[in-house]
């Protein structure tokens, strides 16, 4: 098994849901792990991220509007909030 390190999140609107995508890199992957925070990640990186998601549902005729990428402690916040709403909603 592969461990992950978080690295950011990227905010976005699917279908007129919040749908946030979180982002992290494999720890054995010589090639980013040395990445630890999103503004480390190239430029271009980013850039193909929101495209891929902006253009994925195309055919579906939905639509996909990213917002930002944010960086990891906003992605550990998501991360507790969604435990949170999981909770809430199904531990009752």
């Amino acid at each position: 098994s592969s461990s992950i390190s978080l690295i950011g999140v990227m905010r976005m609107m699917d279908g007129g849901e919040m749908d946030d995508k979180i982002i992290a890199v494999a720890a054995n992957d010589m090639s980013f792990n040395h990445i630890n925070d999103i503004d480390e990640l190239p430029a271009h990186w980013i850039k193909e991220l929101r495209s891929f998601f902006e253009n994925y549902k195309v055919l579906e005729n939905k639509t996909v509007v990213v917002e930002e990428f944010q960086n990891k402690k906003v992605a550990m916040e998501v991360i507790k909030q969604s435990i949170l709403d999981y909770k809430a909603k199904f531990n009752k």
